[in-house]
């Protein structure tokens, strides 16, 4: 393998041209080799942009021998077939978020990997960003003492065009409106992102979840609105609270939190910190904020360096397919309780 990861693209929908086509070239250790969409003409936007080859079949990309890993963005249903398929072929993987759709698929997609000795990562970012990183550190050197509790917010007000085409109308498909082949709504498609970062920075696994949902305002299958409770194994207590349909977003902004015996933090950007009393360099009874620190690669640059550096050095990507599976679980659970309306005990 030479110094640079040769990463093929499968999907060249809105998150592949406007995030990780951009990450790749941004990277040190990685570098564009083809790109894959089965709509010829957005194959060939994202070719054009980044000097490279490009085709509509999946199994012409995944036979080209100058390709070492592939990243994966397609339908969230998609993402269990097409990753197998592409670790059969001897394939690192990094695969858009969620890791699937269900536990079962999951399951599959990281036991092929073990059996092909390559690796599975997927695209969350708390675990290559360096404050997520630093913050992880301090509360596990005890910071807050115990988490007592967590807070996820999500409010946003998605156009119907949406639903059709993504923000960008890239790409015209009804698949986020169906749960079949979406998953969920607002909780699987974009919270669960904040389910990585929390599970991540804390070091909580949940035990028990119940959730209510519904879909008020969206002519589609998946939730709009969603409100979840999470019962961790140290017994602290997490909330999430999301809707895509809420009009006026949040003009102040919205932080999720994370509340301990000692102070909480608050993830905004920059992650600020308050405590009762002084730690390390970290003030008593003020709002402090985490550095930033101009010389770090952030952003999909710093995920793509870092799968490149796990698949070079074989080792285990910072981001696992367990952890995929983790978040995965907590929104599977969330959905059975809202089906059930009573709780759901983990792990599942």
């Amino acid at each position: 393998m030479t110094d640079q990861l040769r990463i093929g693209i499968i999907g060249c929908g809105e998150i592949s041209k406007g995030a990780t086509a951009p990450g790749i070239a941004g990277a040190r250790n990685a570098q564009h080799v083809m790109v894959m969409d089965i709509r010829e003409e957005l194959a060939k936007d994202v070719a054009e942009q980044f000097g490279v080859s490009y085709t509509t079949n999946t199994e012409e990309l995944l036979g080209n021998p100058d390709i070492d890993a592939v990243y994966i963005a397609v339908p969230h249903f998609l993402h269990a077939p097409l990753t197998i398929q592409a670790l059969e072929a001897g394939k690192h993987v990094l695969v858009e978020k969620p890791i699937a759709t269900t536990l079962a698929d999951a399951d599959a997609m990281i036991a092929k990997a073990e059996e092909m000795s390559l690796k599975l990562s997927v695209a969350y970012d708390a675990q290559v960003n360096y404050q997520m990183i630093r913050l992880s550190e301090m509360i596990g050197g005890g910071m807050l003492g115990k988490v007592l509790g967590t807070r996820i917010v999500y409010r946003g007000d998605k156009p119907a065009s949406y639903w059709h085409g993504g923000y960008s109308g890239r790409v015209k498909d009804d698949w986020r409106t169906q749960r079949e082949t979406s998953g969920g709504g607002v909780l699987i498609m974009n919270t669960i992102h904040d389910l990585n970062t929390l599970r991540y920075v804390t070091g909580l696994e949940a035990s028990r979840v119940y959730c209510e949902y519904d879909t008020f305002l969206t002519p589609v299958e998946v939730e709009d609105y969603i409100a979840v409770t999470v019962r961790y194994q140290n017994g602290a207590i997490g909330t999430l609270e999301a809707g895509s349909t809420i009009p006026g977003r949040d003009p102040l902004g919205t932080a999720n939190r994370i509340y301990g015996e000692k102070g909480q933090v608050m993830l905004g950007r920059p992650p600020r910190i308050f405590l009762r009393e002084a730690w390390g360099d970290v003030p008593a009874g003020e709002w402090h904020g985490l550095p930033v620190d101009e010389s770090k690669v952030v952003g999909r640059a710093a995920m793509i360096e870092a799968f490149a550096t796990a698949v070079q050095e074989h080792k285990e990507p910072l981001v696992t397919g367990w952890d995929g599976r983790a978040a995965l679980e907590i929104a599977v659970a969330a959905y059975q309780s809202g089906r059930r309306h009573q709780p759901v005990e983990l792990p599942l």
